[in-house]
């Protein structure tokens, strides 16, 4: 039975413990839902477009008439992402966005396109002059920022041109800062990370794809992607830059989105994949864009204090292990107590020896005195309490004697009969009582002698 409690307790307690947990920390928090971080994040992603124009000069080669020309004033736009970096409108991007040696490229890609002649471009990318308005000059730039409609909390509802405040190429870290001037509320800007993420981490990469623009509704702007993945390596370009590597699929229009960690704090800038080989993508390193932020003084957003109610979470939990721990003290109690409890082998009638039923002290054989001494015995009311010590069997000498502590060798004082010497040693009165069988003392109550067992009356 006691191994059996002790069983049934032990798991009543590990039960309560198990529950215990499962509420404390079985819910998962509400910044780790993706829906959640979808409508946290994307108020701070905007999509860019970048119009390039210029003027080809195509040389007599690439002529069918063999002369050459210069074309017309050429217009091309490309999309790429940007975030907010600040509250005060400040926006990042990809520095090959804004590069005008991009913008080059983007002008003779879509002349070629048109002209149906892709198969000239490696010829031009090396050879043609490509100019702005003016003689010599790169080709002439526009930026425009715009976000989705339906986005909580979005800040351009229209397209609206933004100011380009510097820019570093792909070779130089590619990275860009814009500014969006005569915005006359606070944006919403993204954390950047304090370092660099650990090979293994998951990432999300957030954007704008330009394929995904291309099979949506052309009235209206698509929504940003989210591509999870995580950290592949750390990489050097040849020119000294440290690049991340990300397992996360990298779309063109997505360059210059953030890529954020699972606290949602920016670790990188999307820069660009290898056109050869599918899932080899990178994004710019998270300490260099935090030096370059610092060099232009950007105010940059601080992480979120933790919320108030950690306190009282954390008393919660307190609360519960304080209620688990006493549960577990009290079972404690109530097994040590059951131990303690005498267990019988079972049920039935009192053994011969030990009567059931009156009170006080009972004689055992080891408290008779030795023969010839005096009982010590006490009368109080109708029935005797006897001390620890309890008369001898009566012998034929003492058997008369015994009451009056050996006084006398007659008869018993008020008694009614006398018992002649060696015949029955049963004595009656108010001096004290004896078993006709043995000869032990009992109180005048009993009905069977506390020492043999026999029937006293």
């Amino acid at each position: 039975m006691k191994r059996s409690f002790v069983r049934k307790s032990v798991r009543l307690v590990t039960a309560m413990l198990l529950g215990v947990a499962v509420v404390l920390t079985g819910a998962p928090a509400a910044s780790s839902d993706n829906g959640n971080q979808t409508a946290s994040l994307e108020k701070s992603i905007v999509l860019l477009q970048t119009d390039w124009s210029g003027f080809i000069q195509v040389p007599p080669s690439a002529d069918t008439a063999g002369n050459g020309y210069w074309t017309e004033k050429l217009k091309y736009s490309v999309t790429c992402t940007g975030w907010y970096v600040s509250k005060s409108a400040d926006i990042i991007t990809a520095g090959h966005c804004v590069d005008p040696g991009q913008g080059r490229q983007v002008v003779i890609d879509g002349y070629l396109a048109d002209q149906k002649a892709t198969n000239l471009k490696d010829q031009a990318y090396a050879n043609w002059v490509v100019e702005g308005d003016q003689k010599g000059s790169p080709v002439g730039r526009s930026i425009r920022a715009i976000q989705p409609n339906g986005v909580d909390g979005a800040t351009i509802t229209s397209l609206t041109t933004v100011q380009i405040i510097d820019s570093k190429g792909p070779d130089a870290g590619d990275v860009a800062l814009l500014h969006l001037p005569n915005m006359n509320k606070e944006t919403p800007g993204l954390v950047v990370a304090q370092k660099a993420p650990q090979v293994g981490e998951q990432v999300t990469s957030i954007g704008f794809p330009g394929d995904i623009q291309d099979i949506t509704d052309q009235s209206q702007i698509a929504r940003a992607s989210f591509k999870s993945g995580t950290v592949s390596s750390n990489q050097v370009t040849p020119s000294g830059v440290t690049q991340i590597e990300v397992s996360t699929e990298l779309a063109p229009g997505m360059s210059g989105g953030p890529t954020v960690n699972k606290d949602d704090e920016v670790v990188g800038v999307n820069s660009n994949g290898l056109t050869t080989q599918a899932g080899f993508n990178f994004i710019t390193y998270t300490p260099d864009l935090r030096t370059f932020l610092q060099s232009h003084n950007v105010l940059l957003v601080q992480p979120p204090a933790p919320p108030s109610g950690g306190s009282k979470t954390l008393w919660y939990i307190i609360g519960g292990i304080v209620v688990v721990l006493a549960v577990a003290a009290g079972l404690l109690l109530l097994l040590i107590r059951r131990r303690r409890t005498p267990q019988f082998a079972g049920a039935g009638a009192p053994m011969p020896s030990y009567p059931m039923h009156g009170s006080g002290p009972y004689p055992t054989p080891d408290s008779f005195p030795t023969p010839g001494s005096a009982p010590d015995i006490t009368q109080t009311g109708p029935s005797s309490q006897m001390a620890a010590t309890a008369p001898p069997p009566p012998t034929p000498e003492s058997a008369e004697s015994a009451v009056m502590g050996g006084a006398s060798t007659g008869p018993i004082s008020g008694g009614s009969s006398t018992q002649p010497v060696g015949g029955d040693t049963s004595q009656t009165g108010t001096g004290g009582n004896f078993c006709p069988s043995c000869g032990a003392a009992h109180r005048p109550d009993d009905h069977f002698c506390p020492q043999c067992g026999k029937p006293v009356t």
